[in-house]
């Protein structure tokens, strides 16, 4: 009897934006419900359909982008991957707050939030795309001896 090989490990990047694209889809219902019964929706705290849509949609964009990030650049630094991932979360969640408070968007603690969250997306995605660059002149100049990256 033959054994199967033990899956390799999931990198925990990819884990966490399957989360954040699972957490995405069950969002899926209570927008469809805002949209079907917007008095049932509103008794259960959808204050904004159109923010829930926003969260929904940026749960399933973040996630999937946070994906696509962790399987293209395993073994990311520390300093691209923590950021990526604690802003595609925060990022995302940012709207889930204005589906039952839309009037957090004039606080200046939510404000500061947000700001903080666009930092660290943006510090991750620009560093994923910083370390790809940098593994794709490396691979580069072991292949040909240098020259452009691709």
């Amino acid at each position: 009897m033959r054994r199967r090989a033990d899956p390799p490990p999931i990198d925990g990047l990819v884990v966490s934006g399957l989360a954040e694209l699972a957490l995405g889809a069950l969002t899926g219902w209570p927008y469809a419900l805002a949209i079907a019964d917007p008095a049932r929706a509103q008794a259960l705290g959808i204050r904004s359909t159109a923010r829930m849509r926003q969260w929904h949609l940026d749960l399933i964009a973040l996630g999937g982008l946070t994906v696509l990030a962790g399987t293209a650049l395993p073994d990311m630094p520390a300093r691209v991957r923590w950021p990526l991932g604690v802003g595609a979360w925060t990022n995302a969640m940012s709207f889930g707050v204005l589906v039952a408070a839309p009037d957090a968007k004039d606080k200046p603690l939510y404000r500061a939030g947000v700001l903080a969250s666009f930092v660290a997306t943006s510090t991750g995605f620009v560093g994923a795309a910083g370390e790809g660059f940098k593994r794709r002149r490396g691979a580069g100049r072991r292949r040909r001896g240098g020259g452009w990256p691709w």
